[in-house]
């Protein structure tokens, strides 16, 4: 508009200098082109409003779509977490009631194997109207009561007396079907003393005497364990794979894995 008015001054001024002789016709002309040059500018900078507004008006649209979706996301993620913290807790109370009821039976069936032993210890009348002595064999604690106070002792740090309990278990009920565990659990206490090599010889041998026991998983991982950290690359790979392949849906596969992974 500005460019318009000065040209038009500009025109009018030149010709009242008395150099240009414009006729009223050629002025006429020159109001109509001004006049065009200022509504096509006017047109132009309309259409470039209009653009404009439409480009904010998409680009809020699209912020709010973000804003929503971030939302949305943000909600999705607390209800994930709400989910995962309340499965967790569930798995928790579980495991809880399992070692809970796992324990009750141990204790039921310890006690039940103390009667036992008094029954079978109580003097019995014979023919003579004496009583029959009990026999050496069955004179103090069953398998399960010495595997119990093997444990506890464990728990308590008391290793040394854990493997004395563990070792009278095997020695004098040899075909009990705890000798497993407590073959388990004396590698265990020799590991709690930091006694590695003792520790890895004891799950060696449960291993080779008793190949379905539940334990033998996780004897294989601590042995692996023991093979990595001497250097001996290549035995624990064989031992982790053999886990893997041996117990592909245990814990110790899973570690076994990223063991693998890691020294690959």
């Amino acid at each position: 508009m500005m460019k318009a008015t000065s040209l038009t001054l500009s025109v009018l001024a030149f010709a009242m200098s008395g150099c240009f002789f414009a006729t009223k016709q050629d002025i006429d002309r020159l109001q109509a082109d001004i006049t065009g040059t200022r509504v096509s500018s006017s047109a132009a900078d309309s259409v470039q409003r209009a653009q404009l507004i439409e480009v904010m008006r998409e680009q809020r649209s699209l912020n709010d779509s973000i804003a929503a979706l971030s939302r949305k996301l943000a909600v999705m993620r607390t209800a994930s977490e709400s989910e995962l913290t309340a499965i967790k807790q569930d798995i928790s109370q579980l495991q809880d009631l399992s070692g809970q009821s796992e324990q009750r039976l141990r204790d039921v069936r310890a006690a039940l194997e103390e009667k036992n032993r008094q029954a079978e210890q109580a003097p019995q009348a014979d023919t003579s109207g004496g009583s029959a002595a009990p026999t050496a064999d069955n004179t103090g604690p069953g398998p399960l009561q010495l595997l119990q106070a093997g444990r506890d002792q464990l728990l308590k740090g008391g290793n040394a007396s854990a493997r004395s309990a563990f070792n009278e278990l095997i020695t004098k009920y040899p075909k009990s079907e705890y000798v497993p565990e407590a073959m388990f659990y004396t590698a265990q206490a020799f590991a709690a003393e930091r006694n590695l090599d003792a520790a890895d010889a004891e799950y060696a041998s449960l291993i080779t005497k008793y190949p379905n026991s539940p334990r033998i998983p996780t004897a294989m991982y601590k042995r692996a364990l023991r093979l990595q950290a001497t250097k001996k690359t290549a035995e624990a790979k064989k031992m982790y794979q053999d886990i893997i392949k041996r117990f592909p849906r245990s814990d110790e596969a899973a570690l076994a894995d990223e063991r693998l992974q890691s020294i690959r």
